[in-house]
């Protein structure tokens, strides 16, 4: 019965010292669990505040690509009236040139009738 006992007490030792090893690779185990769960966190919220800037600049992008078309339309309208005025311009330096032409005529025109009076 001696035998059977230290049998039993051997074993004991040898199950409680396989019990605080796999207490230990536990405790391990969770730890890493902890640590990659807090990770997991970092991260989701990194991801999370990521997402919501590139959602900001992904908006004021777009504000900026039609604030650029608008600008593009108000420039074409604004270099047609330009044109526009330069033709007039044009148009009257023309008119104002014949109107010289026509006055420097008649000054020469009215001369010889003022002579012969």
């Amino acid at each position: 019965m001696t035998a059977s006992l230290d049998q039993a007490l051997v074993i004991n030792a040898a199950m409680e010292r396989k019990a605080k090893s796999f207490d230990k690779t536990i405790s391990e185990m969770k730890g890493k669990v902890d640590r990659l769960s807090f990770d997991l966190d970092v991260s989701q919220k990194n991801t999370r505040n990521a997402s919501s800037e590139l959602f900001k600049v992904k908006s004021a992008y777009e504000e900026s690509i039609l604030q650029l078309e608008e600008v593009r339309r108000e420039n074409k309208t604004l270099s047609n009236e330009i044109k526009d005025i330069m033709d007039q311009i044009t148009e009257g330096g023309r008119s104002i040139h014949e109107i010289d032409k026509i006055r420097k005529r008649l000054e020469a025109e009215v001369i010889p009738l003022l002579t012969l009076r």
